[in-house]
C-alpha cells in the first residue's frame, strides 16, 4: 500500500513537472516572439528615420545658397551705402584739405580737430582721408561671412565692432572673453554701420599707422598690413583680408582718384586654390558666431575720451576752487 501510494505520488509529480515545463516552453516562446515583432519594429523605424535624415539632407542641399548667390547679394546690398558714405567723407576730406592748403582755418576744422583728438593739420588729414572700399567690402565679407552672420541679421553689425556703453543699442555675442560678456554695436542700418566703421578706424589709437599710410600710399595690399589691431588673428589677419580683395577682385570699386588702379595679375590655379582656402577658412569662422574682432578696435579710443573726462573734471575743479578764493578774497577786502 505504502510501495503504490509512492509510485502514484510520484507519477503525479512527474506529470506536474512535465505540466509546468510545457507552459514555461510555452511563455519563453512567446516571448520570443514578442521580442522578434519588437525587433521588427525598430528596424522598420530605424529604416524610417534614414529615410528622413536621406530626404532632409536633400532638402537641405536644395535650400542652401550657393556661396557664389551669397557673395553677389551681399556686395550688391553694401555698394549703395557705401558708396554714399566714401563719397560724402571724400567730398570733406577735399574741402578741408583746400582750406588748410590755403592757411584757411575755419571752425569746421578746429571741431574737427578736437572731434578727431588731434593736434595738427597733417593728423586731421590723416583722419579725414578715407580708405579704399576694396578693405570695407573684404572686412565686411570676413567679418559677417557674406552677410550670413547672426551679428548682422540681427545687429547690422558686419564689421564686428564691439560696443562698451550699456546704454547704447547692443547685442551679446555667445562667446565670451574670459569670464567677461562681448557686446557688439546695434546699428538701425547697414548704412550707419559702414559709417561707425570708418569713424572708427579714423578715430583709434590703435590704427594711427593705418592711416598714415592711407593718407601716403592707400594701396590696400599694403594697408591691410596695418590692420593687425582690429582682430585676435593679428598679423595673419591681413593676409586673409588680402586674400580675399584679390580672389574677389575687390579692387575695381576702388577710387581711382586716390588710386592709381592697376590690372590685377590672373591667379594661376594652385594661387586660386589657396585663396578660395583661405577665404573659406575666415568665413566659416565668422559663421559660428565667434568673436575674433579684437577690443583693440575702440578700448583706446574709450580709454582717451575718460582721460579726457577726468582732465575736464579736474579743470572744472581748479576753477571752482579758483572762484571760491576770488570770493573770498573779495570779501575781505
Amino acid at each position: 500500500m505504502k510501495k503504490s501510494y509512492l509510485v502514484g505520488m510520484s507519477i503525479i509529480i512527474l506529470f506536474l513537472f512535465g505540466y509546468f515545463f510545457q507552459l514555461q516552453n510555452k511563455q519563453i516562446r512567446q516571448l520570443t516572439q514578442e521580442v522578434e515583432k519588437l525587433n521588427k519594429k525598430v528596424e522598420l523605424l530605424q529604416s524610417s528615420e534614414e529615410k528622413l535624415k536621406q530626404e532632409l539632407e536633400k532638402y537641405t542641399k536644395k535650400k542652401q545658397i550657393p556661396v557664389s548667390v551669397k557673395k553677389k547679394r551681399f556686395i550688391n546690398m553694401m555698394l549703395k551705402p557705401l558708396d554714399e558714405v566714401y563719397n560724402d567723407l571724400k567730398s570733406r576730406y577735399l574741402r578741408v584739405k583746400k582750406d588748410i592748403d590755403e592757411n584757411n582755418i575755419t571752425d569746421e576744422i578746429k571741431n574737427l580737430k578736437e572731434f578727431y583728438s588731434v593736434d595738427s593739420n597733417e593728423k586731421l588729414l590723416y583722419a579725414l582721408k578715407p580708405h579704399p572700399k576694396s578693405i570695407a567690402l573684404a572686412q565686411g565679407a570676413m567679418e559677417s561671412a557674406w552677410g550670413q552672420s547672426r551679428f548682422f541679421k540681427e545687429a547690422n553689425n558686419m564689421f564686428g565692432v564691439w560696443s562698451f556703453n550699456k546704454d547704447e543699442p547692443r547685442i551679446a555675442a555667445n562667446s565670451k572673453r574670459g569670464t567677461k560678456t562681448i557686446w557688439l554695436k546695434k546699428y538701425s542700418s547697414v548704412k550707419d554701420a559702414i559709417k561707425d566703421y570708418y569713424e572708427t578706424l579714423s578715430k583709434s589709437p590703435a590704427f594711427k599707422a593705418f592711416r598714415k599710410q592711407n593718407y601716403e600710399n592707400p594701396n590696400p595690399y599694403i594697408l591691410v598690413k596695418k590692420l593687425d589691431r582690429y582682430s585676435e588673428k593679428k598679423a595673419l589677419y591681413g593676409k586673409e583680408l588680402a586674400s580675399v580683395i584679390k580672389y574677389n577682385n575687390f579692387t575695381k570699386y576702388d577710387d581711382k582718384d586716390f588710386i592709381v588702379q592697376k590690372d590685377e595679375e590672373k591667379l594661376t590655379k594652385e594661387e586660386q586654390k589657396e585663396e578660395e582656402q583661405l577665404e573659406q577658412k575666415a568665413i566659416e569662422q565668422a559663421a559660428s558666431d565667434e568673436v575674433t574682432t579684437s577690443d583693440d578696435i575702440q578700448k583706446d579710443e574709450v580709454v582717451s575720451q575718460e582721460q579726457k573726462k577726468d582732465e575736464t573734471k579736474s579743470e572744472t575743479t581748479i576753477d571752482k576752487k579758483e572762484e571760491k578764493k576770488t570770493a573770498k578774497e573779495e570779501q575781505t577786502k
